[in-house]
């Protein structure tokens, strides 16, 4: 009984540190010229958990992971997040997605290191695999 109440604070110590701990919420992979600008219009929407931003010359795709609790409102989100892209970026070709496919896909090609010459390849495959309907 004594050395579990000695126990005790350690466990909570090291629970609260590990619930502490933050992944990468906010990942930009490509040729990232403006991830600051970036980075703020995502983080003005309190809905979205994570996001994965890839650029290569004029295609942006922006795949982010919505709360659990905002689901409900995935469509109303992304084009709310196109609407800001497009004006913020009007010479770009932006698509914006907040299904978990694009985004483990996106994440897929930061993990594997794509060569930026593939890069606009894949942003157009991604968008074909978005439009599907499944």
């Amino acid at each position: 009984m004594r050395l579990l109440r000695m126990m005790l604070p350690l466990l909570v110590c090291i629970t609260f540190l590990i619930g502490c701990t933050e992944k990468e919420k906010f990942i930009v992979y490509g040729t990232p010229q403006n991830e600051a600008e970036l980075e703020a219009v995502i983080k003005e929407e309190k809905a979205v958990e994570k996001s994965t931003v890839i650029q290569y010359d004029d295609k942006m795709l922006v795949a982010v992971q919505i709360k659990p609790l905002k689901k409900w409102n995935k469509t109303k989100l992304e084009e709310k997040l196109q609407k800001k892209f497009d004006k913020k970026y009007p010479d770009k070709e932006v698509f914006v997605s907040a299904d978990y496919k694009i985004f483990y896909e996106a994440n897929k090609i930061k993990k594997n290191q794509l060569e930026d010459n593939k890069l606009s390849d894949k942003i157009t495959e991604l968008q074909k695999l978005a439009k599907e309907e499944t």
